[in-house]
């Protein structure tokens, strides 16, 4: 299978072996030449020569012979080039012969209402009168456009609004809910996250809490929000109700237990499954001594941390702990995991980012002196002993989370907001005769390097 012109490929699913074997025994084979070959070597005037007398014969020539290559727009052999990830490769061949480089991000994704959404999920700060008093003109909104508003069963029996579902009941909201509305600050999302395990309806946050760094939109402009996100807002490219979205990646954490380890002869069965937002963390819980932690990816030893702990955060979770462990601020659109270490017992143990394409395995070891323990987005913490492993990877399912501005002018807002990100007083100008002064030193220093100092 060969992609078409213009650089574009087919997708494929078959594994790395057939596809190599396939291209393999494709046209477009080149010479091999070792590294001990001998290099040619041009002069000006043999490259013009090569450059306009192009040798379209198929036979090797006896400059060829000797070392001399003619140059020309087909000089280059073609090639394949093989892109694959965990969905399959694809296959190119460039026309122009070059290796170019694609945007992985999406800086400019939108969302738009084909229809108009029939089931909003309310999610609000617990135990909270700000909250608590501005639900009834959400819903009163929501309902005005035809649209039911769930909340909470905690939520239904304090206010008595909107629709509920019973507490014991497992309500398969991702089936049934089109669209969120939290209420509250960081922690409201988390909760959103937590509730919605697999797929996640697009999420507007409204700023009530303390921090509020992934809640970006203000109260004053609930309506306006409110309307452009259900559908009745400006048009964006001729769509009607096109909003800006954030595709906020998760991680999707395993823990095994070491009897079921494949390792040890089980066969990998889950003890407990999380999808994650911001982070996720195994330290030393009570225990006065390091850990010890084998990092894996598929298999690979990556390294043996002893530290208190170590996380793996996604890019939302880079500015919440694992910052303040000393890890990097990363914009959300980076497909990446930071490996952020906590107190590591060595200064050459800095926090690295990986590919979104990594599948790390942080594994107790099995001499290590005491057990773990780990936590998800800071919840569901439990013990892992020796031979314990979690498993972490990129889920398939991100939360989409609705733009005030865009994605960048949101993380950065949100960086000066709450992080006070590189604020500091300006420094003041140099008064006029201080720069007269500077002039003049300037100018003296500049006639003495060129040897006009004078006499």
């Amino acid at each position: 299978a060969r992609g078409g012109g213009g650089g574009g490929g087919e997708r494929l699913s078959e594994s790395h072996d057939v596809i190599d074997d396939r291209v393999g025994n494709g046209g477009g084979g080149g010479r091999a030449f070792q590294s001990g070959s001998m290099r040619p070597s041009f002069s000006v005037e043999s490259l013009e020569g090569m450059l306009t007398n192009i040798s379209t014969s198929s036979h090797t020539s006896q400059a060829e012979a000797q070392g001399v290559v003619r140059l020309g727009p087909e000089g280059k052999v073609p090639f394949q080039l093989l892109l694959c990830n965990d969905d399959g490769c694809e296959v190119q061949e460039p026309p122009d012969r070059t290796i170019r480089c694609r945007q992985q991000g999406m800086p400019h994704s939108q969302f738009a209402w084909v229809q108009t959404p029939r089931n909003v999920l309310i999610i609000k700060k617990p135990n909270d009168s700000a909250t608590t008093a501005v639900l009834p003109h959400v819903v009163t909104l929501l309902e005005k456009k035809n649209i039911r508003a769930w909340v909470e069963p905690a939520v239904h029996w304090e206010t008595g609004l909107g629709t509920t579902w019973e507490q014991d009941d497992d309500p398969h909201l991702d089936r049934i809910i089109d669209f969120i509305v939290c209420l509250g600050g960081d922690g409201v999302i988390l909760h959103a996250s937590k509730l919605f395990q697999g797929p996640v309806p697009p999420l507007l946050g409204f700023h009530f809490g303390s921090m509020g760094f992934l809640t970006n939109h203000p109260p004053d402009s609930m309506a306006q929000s409110l309307l452009q996100s259900v559908g009745r807002g400006k048009p964006v490219h001729n769509i009607k109700g096109g909003v800006p979205i954030t595709l906020r990646m998760r991680l999707e954490c395993t823990l095994v237990k070491a009897h079921n380890s494949v390792r040890n002869g089980g066969d990998g069965t889950a003890e407990r499954s999380f999808t994650v937002l911001n982070e996720v963390l195994v330290d030393r819980g009570p225990s006065p001594y390091l850990s010890k932690i084998e990092a894996y990816d598929r298999g690979q030893h990556i390294t043996t941390i002893q530290a208190d702990g170590v996380m793996l955060a996604t890019a939302t979770g880079s500015t919440a702990y694992s910052v303040s462990a000393g890890g990097s601020m990363v914009h959300p659109n980076v497909p990446a995991i930071l490996m952020t270490p906590i107190c590591p017992h060595t200064l050459s143990f800095r926090p690295v980012i990986l590919p979104d394409s990594v599948e790390v395995e942080l594994r107790v070891a099995d001499d290590a002196r005491c057990s773990a323990w780990v936590s998800f987005d800071g919840k569901e913490r439990c013990e892992l002993c020796s031979g314990d492993s979690v498993f972490i990877r990129m889920s398939q399912f991100p939360v989409p989370t609705v733009n005030f501005a865009d994605q960048t002018g949101d993380f950065i807002s949100s960086l000066r907001r709450c992080l006070r990100w590189n604020e500091r007083e300006e420094q003041q100008p140099l008064d006029e005769q201080t720069m007269k002064a500077l002039r003049k030193i300037s100018a003296r220093t500049s006639d003495e390097g060129n040897g006009n100092g004078g006499e």
